[in-house]
């Protein structure tokens, strides 16, 4: 009897059990596959929503509103250029698509739009400001950029600049340094213009022209301003034009000779 009892015993003591450790480890390792598996579920849920609404067009776009102050668009211009690029519903209409519409109006500066909940879309639009006439039928932005409206509109009140193409962005930047120094002498400049030698000349609202030629324009500049300030300037109406193309003086021809 005792020799069976211990062999009992023995058969208890040699059966392995396993560590604590390795049964939570096992408890962890399950945990994940839940978790994977429930992103997963999850992923595929909001999946087959999307395409839902996708196919659905849920919550279509009722309403566009025009935002912003104009001169030159108008809302309704706007709003016309926008419609046909509205298209699907308040999660999937294009916004990009809409704002490329619209920006390609002439007088579009800028464009930005958001979605109202639950059926709007707001277009607020930057009308370009024009700082100058080009040429015969373009007009200069404050950017410096060049663009042709629909109806140009050639009673506005801009100085006029003429030059070789491509110069655009340099005679507007001339053509704010030199009006600041004309300033002083009570002048402004209604017409710039550069010849295809880079010749300038100056047209002012006295009703004469300033020739600076295309050498030591800025300096030409500021003695004409120092001379007319001092003496020229009680017969600015007498004066037909000034020739500042010397290197140590001026010409000055009359209206009557």
């Amino acid at each position: 009897m005792a020799k069976r009892g211990q062999a009992v015993r023995s058969s208890v003591k040699n059966k392995k059990l396993k560590p604590w450790h390795e049964k939570l480890t096992g408890v962890i390792k399950l945990s994940s596959l839940v978790r994977g598996a429930v992103v997963v579920i999850t992923l595929a849920v909001l999946t087959g929503l999307y395409q839902k609404i996708d196919q659905l067009n849920v919550l279509p776009i009722e309403k566009v509103q025009i935002e912003g102050e104009f001169r030159y668009l108008s809302k309704q211009s706007l709003r016309t250029q926008a419609l046909p690029h509205v298209q699907g519903g308040f999660f999937t209409v294009d916004l990009v698509s809409v704002r490329n519409a619209v920006i390609e109006l002439p007088w579009v500066e800028d464009v930005s739009i958001r979605r109202y909940w639950p059926n709007e879309l707001r277009v607020r639009v930057i009308e370009k400001q024009a700082v100058a006439y080009w040429s015969d039928n373009q007009l200069l932005s404050s950017r410096a950029e060049l663009f042709t409206p629909e109806r140009l509109d050639k009673n506005m009140m801009l100085p006029r600049i003429n030059g070789p193409e491509g110069q655009h962005r340099n005679m507007l930047k001339e053509l704010a340094g030199m009006q600041s120094w004309l300033m002083d002498a009570g002048l402004s400049i209604v017409k710039l213009t550069q010849d295809s030698r880079r010749s300038w000349v100056i047209h002012l609202d006295s009703g004469f022209e300033l020739r600076l030629g295309r050498e030591n324009y800025h300096e030409r500049l500021q003695r004409f301003v120092s001379v007319f300030t001092q003496s020229l300037y009680k017969q600015h109406n007498k004066i037909k034009h000034v020739d500042m193309r010397y290197t140590n003086g001026m010409a000055v021809a009359w209206k009557e000779a």
